[in-house]
């Protein structure tokens, strides 16, 4: 053997190691923004009302009382109210029942230009929140 050979080692075995574990780390950066995207979590979402509600209907007055039990103030300009009868015709609807805001406590009184009920029969009404939060669907006997 040729004494003049003279063996070398490598020692750039920590660069790679380095280089690996930054790539590891952007990828997983990377993956956690898109599942958070994709997942919701940068997206706000708006919560249904939740509010126990009950509600008389009168043939004569030609009208509906709500009452508010408990749970959140509705805003009765996003309210409508629906009554139909038990098999799903529509008697009468109205947008917007009110200005201001139903608490629980109160009344607001829903008033109809036609004489739609019959009293002695049932109906069902309806309250539909911001046209996609149902709070109050109920059978109700009309009142004379």
């Amino acid at each position: 053997m040729n004494a003049d050979v003279i063996l070398k080692k490598k020692e750039d075995a920590v660069s790679p190691v380095i280089g690996v574990m930054l790539m590891l780390v952007v990828t997983i950066v990377i993956a956690a923004v898109v599942a958070a995207f994709a997942g919701g979590l940068a997206t706000e979402t708006e919560s249904a009302p939740v509010a126990v509600l009950d509600a008389d209907v009168y043939e004569g007055a030609k009208k509906v009382v709500l009452r508010s039990l408990s749970g959140d103030n509705l805003d009765l300009s996003a309210t409508s109210l629906k009554v139909l009868t038990l098999d799903g015709n529509l008697l009468a609807e109205k947008y917007g029942i009110g200005s201001g805001y139903l608490t629980p406590g109160m009344t607001n009184t829903v008033t109809f230009d036609s004489d739609v009920f019959d009293a002695g029969k049932y109906v069902e009404v309806s309250v539909v929140v911001d046209g996609k939060h149902i709070v109050l669907t109920k059978e109700v006997l009309v009142k004379a």
